[in-house]
């Protein structure tokens, strides 16, 4: 005869405590959420400028070929010169 129980006293400890760090996360997320600036917040700003600096870059060839295609000459000196972004 098999007088095996399984011990169930640690599960409902284990229970209440992933159920008290999950509250944990959730606050911290909140936190995170509602500051201004955080830890992640210089890496992110450098994504953000990344990818708009390639953007522009992509929209200028895009406008440069135009440019070229039409002939005007105007326009591709401007796309070509300093200060390219303002005639974007």
């Amino acid at each position: 005869m098999n007088n095996w129980k399984p011990d169930f006293s640690n599960s409902h400890d284990e229970y209440i405590a992933s159920f008290v760090e999950a509250l944990n996360v959730q606050n911290e997320n909140e936190a995170i959420l509602s500051q201004k600036r955080t830890r992640y917040t210089k890496g992110a700003n450098q994504i953000i400028q990344q990818v708009q600096q390639r953007f522009l870059e992509t929209r200028r060839a895009e406008e440069i070929d135009k440019a070229l295609d039409e002939k005007n000459e105007a326009r591709f000196m401007a796309l070509t010169s300093e200060g390219w972004e303002k005639h974007l």
